[in-house]
């Protein structure tokens, strides 16, 4: 049996401003209900580099908090998520080449 692999993945990027994760979901939600949402990460306050860390290589994790500039919010959709091309609260940060772990 063989352990966890990262795996290559382009991961589409959104940043925006909402008060909880709750919210930036019941927006995808009305916004695009045929997101696969078990495919998304939101991430918000101080633990945002900590949780971009999991995905990116360094200077991409850098490049991602310099782009948030004011927004609080950083959405992560991975290649399976479905189609999402941002909204007026959403702006689409591009794709950005990460990893992801897979059993």
């Amino acid at each position: 049996m063989s352990g966890p692999q990262d795996l290559p993945a382009d991961i589409a990027v959104f940043a925006g401003t909402f008060e909880s994760q709750p919210l930036v979901f019941a927006h995808l939600l009305d916004e695009a209900p045929n997101l696969d949402f078990d495919q998304i990460e939101v991430l918000q306050d101080r633990g945002i580099r900590k949780r971009l860390e999991g995905f990116f290589p360094p200077e991409t994790v850098t490049r991602l908090l310099v782009a948030l500039d004011e927004d609080d919010t950083l959405v992560l959709m991975m290649p399976d998520a479905g189609v999402f091309p941002g909204s007026a609260r959403l702006t689409p940060l591009g794709f950005a080449q990460g990893t992801l772990r897979r059993a």
